[in-house]
């Protein structure tokens, strides 16, 4: 029995963001365990909103799913009118850069998930929005 290229294209995706998010869920445990270490370091918390290429309901879901599991962020909203996730960030400094991670995770998230000739269109905002809250 043969597998279709498409089928091995597809698990090769999928693997390239199951490697992806394994080391950004390491570096972000890193940061956490740092933090306990050394109280009061690098905490810069602030509320962002993401604007979503996801557009169905298993990719915001799924979306929301890796950004709840990496330490340091909680999604807290989503705005379905302009697909949109507000995310709480501990260690956001940089709010232009934690803006391209999450668009980053994204766009390798939508790259697994979605059919090939569906992933060739830009994924991920151009960055991040005027909407910020630093708390």
């Amino acid at each position: 029995m043969r597998l279709s290229l498409r089928i091995v294209r597809r698990a090769a995706r999928i693997l390239r963001f199951i490697g992806y998010f394994a080391v950004q869920l390491v570096q972000a445990n890193l940061v956490v365990v740092r933090e306990i270490l050394t109280p009061g370091s690098g905490l810069c918390p602030a509320i962002v909103r993401i604007p979503l290429q996801a557009r169905t309901d298993h990719e915001i879901v799924w979306m929301v799913l890796c950004v709840g599991l990496t330490p340091g962020t909680l999604p807290l909203a989503i705005d379905r009118s302009a697909p949109a996730l507000y995310v709480h960030g501990m260690h956001a400094r940089d709010l232009a850069d934690f803006s391209r991670r999450l668009a980053a995770l994204e766009g390798r998230l939508l790259s697994a998930m979605r059919p090939a000739a569906t992933t060739r269109e830009p994924v991920g905002p151009a960055g991040p929005t005027a909407d910020t809250d630093r708390g």
